[in-house]
């Protein structure tokens, strides 16, 4: 059933994207009032956990069911324990800032939004870890009202010759 619900999300996010240029600037959910605004809180304090580097709050963005690509693993993860290990990497590159150069925000459903990004990953502790990203991070807010990371994909932009 998860994943029936996340193909759907997929294909919500595709409409959103086709219908982008009629969608007001301030789309709003009518069913609860979730705005843009509302969501680029989320995403806010998501990239101030993300910079954070506390592996145990950067892992508590996520659902336990989520899915993703990891930024700097292969394989489609589709285990909790294994995203933990992931972040748990994640947050020993100490990163010191994340700078967003390109972000979007949909909204696809009451309960569900969409945050796009491309940046710029530093760490003066270890420059080899600088460098370019690009990621899309679905939320969706569960049954307690908590916005989590359902599925995230990053990766680093092809390289232009």
């Amino acid at each position: 059933m998860r994943n029936l619900n996340l193909v759907a999300v997929a294909g919500l996010a595709l409409l959103g994207a086709c219908t982008q240029a009629a969608a007001p600037s301030a789309k709003t959910s009518a069913a609860t009032g979730v705005t843009e605004a509302d969501a680029a809180k989320v995403t806010d304090a998501t990239l101030a956990t993300w910079q954070s580097m506390d592996a145990a709050k950067i892992k508590a963005l996520y659902a336990p069911d989520v899915v993703g690509f990891d930024y700097a693993t292969a394989p489609l993860i589709t285990d909790k324990a294994a995203w933990d290990k992931a972040q748990d990497a994640f947050a020993a590159s100490k990163t010191d800032k994340i700078s967003v150069t390109a972000q979007k925000i949909q909204i696809v459903g009451p309960d569900t939004f969409i945050f796009s990004m491309s940046g710029n990953n530093t760490s003066t502790a270890m420059p080899k870890n600088n460098g370019e990203l690009r990621c899309t991070d679905v939320f969706h807010r569960d049954a307690a009202g908590a916005w989590l990371i359902v599925n995230e994909h990053c990766s680093a932009p092809p390289k232009t010759a």
